[in-house]
């Protein structure tokens, strides 16, 4: 019988607890608790993080499909900073493995986000890797990689769609298409829709930059009697 979120807690929480976070025999444990992650929609960075380092310490142990896991978990947790420490920590051996098996541009796409009134010219820098991550080529394409992460596809989508809203303000379909994988029009108009997006001909209309950027009235009151010291003292 498989365990419950609640369950999982029950079993992993008191082995993050004081020196046994980094007892080698609970390695096992949180394995399988990484493959429960990867198959629902829960995420736990902390255990993650832990069994990311004692494949580190021991990396004669560490299984290259659960490492995969795991970073691409983060992936769909983005712009979270989690992808980044994880892969930090990635024993040596791992990296040569992923470089020869898996599509490694998976990898890199932590991208980090940008900003300003931008109109085509994308001012994320990591907006115009986006289309190379779904190509896919010869290494295998993202479906192969990524069909045992739950719901990663639409995950990554979404996180997609954060970064063009503060990389553009209008944008054609073609490109938008592109960077999203390829979609149709049914779903470009339906992420479109969701995102309070126009799709106008061959333009997206995404938003103005400035609709972003809440104006806030602040209201400072100063009492007299707080700074009459100070104003006492500067005339003298």
């Amino acid at each position: 019988m498989s365990r419950s979120w609640e369950d999982w807690q029950g079993v992993i929480r008191p082995k993050l607890e004081g020196i046994n976070r980094y007892n080698p025999d609970n390695m096992e444990t949180l394995e399988q608790y990484a493959q429960f992650q990867a198959e629902s929609h829960h995420y736990d960075f902390e255990a993650n993080l832990t069994l990311m380092k004692l494949y580190q310490f021991e990396p004669h142990r560490a299984v290259a499909r659960v490492a995969l896991q795991i970073l691409l978990k983060a992936l769909v947790n983005m712009p979270k900073p989690d992808f980044s420490l994880l892969k930090s920590v990635l024993p040596c051996n791992l990296h040569v493995v992923f470089c020869v098996y898996t599509p490694w541009w998976w990898l890199s796409l932590a991208t980090g986000r940008g900003g300003g009134a931008g109109g085509e010219t994308p001012r994320s820098p990591g907006v115009v890797q986006f289309r190379e991550v779904w190509g896919g080529g010869e290494d295998g394409g993202v479906g192969e990689v990524t069909s045992h992460i739950s719901n990663f596809q639409e995950q990554i989508r979404k996180y997609i769609c954060s970064v063009l809203e503060v990389s553009y303000q209008t944008v054609s379909t073609e490109l938008v298409r592109e960077y999203l994988g390829g979609i149709d029009d049914a779903v470009l108009m339906e992420l479109a829709s969701g995102s309070g997006w126009t799709v106008s001909g061959e333009t997206v209309h995404i938003r103005k930059q400035e609709e972003l950027i809440k104006p806030k009235k602040i209201l400072a009151k100063i009492d007299v009697e707080s700074v009459s010291g100070i104003l006492t003292a500067a005339i003298k």
